[in-house]
């Protein structure tokens, strides 16, 4: 019994690490990178805009989703400009982010 309880632990432990792991989806774009690095990692679920800007500051890309408006994904530049964290936002919380794209995500492709 205590073995399928640590199974079980460990199981959920691990579900709740492979939220951000996720490429950010729903079609957006920039998908060159799109792990959860150090970079992602900065931001913790639940997050709201104002804290993750705390963190980056100013965003360097924002779009709404044109198939659900109460997501949206902002990115935020670092490594010099270069790489963006993708981070999507459903109802002004943080549900994922991924790091190393090379572009600020868009849902152009979604259309």
């Amino acid at each position: 019994m205590r073995r399928v309880a640590l199974i079980l632990g460990v199981a959920a432990a691990l579900s709740g690490c492979m939220e951000g792991a996720t490429a950010v989806g729903g079609g957006a774009g920039g998908r060159t990178g799109g792990g959860q690095g150090p970079e992602a990692r900065k931001l913790s679920s639940g997050m709201s805009p104002a804290q993750a800007e705390g963190v980056f500051g100013l965003d360097a890309g924002y779009e709404r989703n044109p198939a659900n408006w109460d997501e949206a994904c902002i990115s935020y530049a670092y490594d010099g400009g270069t790489r963006y964290v993708h981070a999507v936002y459903r109802n002004d919380r943080l549900v994922r982010a991924t790091d190393g794209h090379g572009a600020i995500c868009t849902y152009g492709d979604a259309l």
